[in-house]
C-alpha cells in the first residue's frame, strides 16, 4: 500500500472539532453502538452561488490551483468556502467529471481529500474530502471512510468511496453494515450484492433485517446475496437465522414500506414454502407470527394480485399462511402476550392483535398504566380508536403523562432525538384528536405551550378538524396567548387566523 502524500494545512478552519472527529469520538464512548447524527446544525447555502452557472467550475480551478502548488491554507481555506455555499447534490456529478478532465497527479487528489474528510467541519467539505479519496484513494483509506460511512449524511458517498477506492470492498462494507442503522445501514448492505463471502452471505439472511422501517430498500439484496430461498431449503435451522430470514420476509412484504419487492425475487415460492415449514416443525412463536400475519396481508393484498391468479404455486402459498394465522392456537398466543409481564412481548402481541382482530385495548390501557413513557403502547391505543374509546384513552393520557413539564414554552425546534421522548408520546396522541372533537382539549392546550413546534401544529390541526361547537369557551384566548409567544412566523399567523374562527 502507498503511503498518503504528506498535506498538511494545520488544524480546522474555525478551530471547532472536525465531523471525522466527531465520529472518532462517538466511536470511542460507545463501540458497536449505531451512531447517525451529526453535532451540529448547519447555515443554510447560498442561492446566489448554488444557482451559478460556474459553480462547479470555480471550485475545480481552486482545487486545481491547490493540488499543482502543494500545501495552501489561504487557498484551501477559499475552496472550504465555496463547497459550503452550494448545494452538494446539486453540483456532485459535474465536480467529479471536471475533476476527473484535469488529469490532476493522484498523489496530491488523495493528500487533499484525506486532509478534507478528516478536518472538515461543513458536511460539504467532508464530501468533497470523500470525493477524492474514491477517486484516488486507496486501501489505507478504508478506516476513514467507514468511519464517516456510519452518518446517513455521508453514507452513500463513503460506500461509493469503498467501491471505488478498494480492490475488495466486500468485507469493510459488511463491518460498516453491521454498525450502522437507517440509511447507513441501507447504503453499505445494498453496495454487497454478489457477495461470495460465507459471513457476509450467513449475516444478510440472520441479522441485515433488524425491524427497521428502512429495510425494505435494502431487502432484495439481501434475499439474493444471502441465497434466503437455499438457507430456508435446509433441514434444519437454529431459531436466529429462522428469526431473521422471517424479517427479511417481512421487509420483502411490507406493503407500507418502499414497495414490496418479494414478487422480484426468483425463489420467493421457496422461501415463503421453508419458513412455514420451519415455522411450523418449531412451533410459532409471537416474533414468527407476527412475520406470518406481515407476509399473509401482502398475499392477500393487490401487490400480490398480478402473480396468484392463475398460478398454482402462489395460490397454494396463499392458502396455507391463511391457515396458518386463523388456527385458534395463534388467537391463544396473542391473548397470552398481551397479559405478559414484559414489555416486548405485550408490544408485539398488541400489533399482532390488530390485524387478528383481537380486542386488545383494555391491556393496552393497563399497560400505560405501568409503563406511561412506552409510545408504541399509546399508538397502538389512539390510533384508529373507535369514538367510544377515546375518552378513556384521553383521560389516561391526562393523568399519566407529566403535562405540566411538558408545557415548556415554544421553540422553533420540530422535537427530533430521543431528549424529545416524552413530547414524542404527546405528538403521538395529539396527531390523532382531529378525529375526535371535543375529547383531549386538555391534551390540546398542553401542545398549544409545547417546545416542539410539531406538537403545536398538531394541536392546531386538531382544533381545524373540529367544529366550533366542541371547542372549550376558553380555546381562544389560549390560541391567541400561544401565537403572541410563537417563534415560528408562519405557525403564528396561522394560529392567529384560528382563533379568529373560534
Amino acid at each position: 500500500m502507498s503511503r498518503p502524500q504528506p498535506w498538511d494545512l494545520g488544524g480546522t478552519f474555525g478551530g471547532r472539532p472536525s465531523l471525522h472527529g466527531h465520529a472518532l469520538a462517538a466511536e470511542r464512548q460507545h463501540p458497536g453502538r449505531p451512531r447517525d447524527r451529526l453535532p451540529r446544525k448547519q447555515p443554510r447555502p447560498s442561492r446566489r452561488a448554488n444557482l451559478s452557472e460556474d459553480a462547479a467550475a470555480r471550485i475545480v480551478a481552486t482545487v486545481t490551483r491547490l493540488v499543482r502548488s502543494g500545501p495552501d491554507r489561504p487557498v484551501a481555506s477559499v475552496l472550504d468556502r465555496q463547497l459550503r455555499r452550494i448545494v452538494w447534490r446539486d453540483h456532485e456529478r459535474a465536480l467529479e467529471a471536471a475533476l476527473r478532465e484535469r488529469s490532476l497527479p493522484p498523489g496530491h487528489v488523495r493528500g487533499l481529500g484525506r486532509w478534507f474528510a478528516t478536518h472538515g467541519e461543513h458536511p460539504n467539505a467532508v464530501r468533497f474530502g470523500i470525493l477524492l479519496l474514491g477517486m484516488a484513494g486507496t486501501d489505507d483509506d478504508g478506516d476513514i471512510l467507514k468511519t464517516l460511512g456510519a452518518f446517513g449524511a455521508f453514507s452513500a458517498e463513503a460506500c461509493e468511496a469503498l467501491v471505488r477506492s478498494r480492490a475488495d470492498p466486500c468485507r469493510i462494507l459488511f463491518e460498516l453494515a453491521r454498525q450502522a442503522e437507517g440509511w447507513a445501514r441501507v447504503d453499505a448492505v445494498r453496495r454487497l450484492e454478489g457477495a461470495s463471502d460465507p459471513d457476509v452471505r450467513e449475516w444478510l439472511v440472520r441479522e441485515s433485517c433488524t425491524g427497521d422501517v428502512l429495510d425494505g430498500y435494502f431487502a432484495l439484496t439481501a434475499a439474493r446475496a444471502g441465497d434466503l430461498a437455499g438457507v430456508l431449503a435446509r433441514e434444519t435451522l437454529d431459531e436466529e437465522t429462522l428469526d431473521g430470514a422471517g424479517r427479511l420476509l417481512q421487509a420483502l412484504t411490507d406493503v407500507d414500506g418502499p414497495g414490496p419487492a418479494l414478487t422480484s425475487y426468483d425463489g420467493a415460492v421457496r422461501a415463503l414454502n421453508g419458513y412455514l415449514s420451519h415455522s411450523a416443525a418449531r412451533g410459532v412463536t409471537l416474533r414468527r407470527l407476527w412475520s406470518l400475519l406481515t407476509i399473509d396481508r401482502f398475499l392477500n393484498g393487490t401487490h400480490a394480485d398480478a402473480w396468484c391468479p392463475g398460478n398454482d404455486e402462489w395460490r397454494r402459498v396463499r392458502n396455507r399462511f391463511a391457515e396458518a394465522v386463523a388456527d385458534p392456537a395463534a388467537r391463544d398466543l396473542v391473548l397470552a402476550g398481551l397479559t405478559d409481564e414484559e414489555p416486548d412481548t405485550r408490544r408485539l402481541a398488541a400489533w399482532a392483535a390488530r390485524p387478528m382482530n383481537v380486542p386488545a385495548r383494555p391491556a393496552l390501557l393497563r399497560g400505560v398504566e405501568s409503563d406511561p413513557h412506552d409510545s408504541t403502547l399509546w399508538f397502538l391505543l389512539v390510533d384508529d380508536c373507535p369514538s367510544e374509546d377515546i375518552q378513556a384513552v384521553v383521560e389516561a393520557a391526562a393523568r399519566l403523562l407529566p403535562l405540566r413539564e411538558l408545557r415548556t414554552g415554544p421553540t422553533a425546534e420540530p422535537g427530533l432525538g430521543a431528549e424529545y421522548a416524552l413530547d414524542g408520546i404527546l405528538d403521538v396522541i395529539v396527531s390523532r384528536l382531529d378525529d375526535h372533537p371535543g375529547h383531549g382539549w386538555e391534551l390540546l392546550e398542553t401542545a398549544l405551550g409545547n417546545r416542539t413546534s410539531r406538537n403545536r401544529r398538531m394541536a392546531l390541526r386538531a382544533l381545524r378538524g373540529w367544529p366550533a361547537e366542541s371547542v372549550p369557551p376558553a380555546a381562544r384566548g389560549i390560541l391567541l396567548a400561544a401565537a403572541a409567544r410563537e417563534p415560528v412566523p408562519e405557525l403564528r399567523s396561522e394560529m392567529e387566523q384560528e382563533a379568529r374562527r373560534l
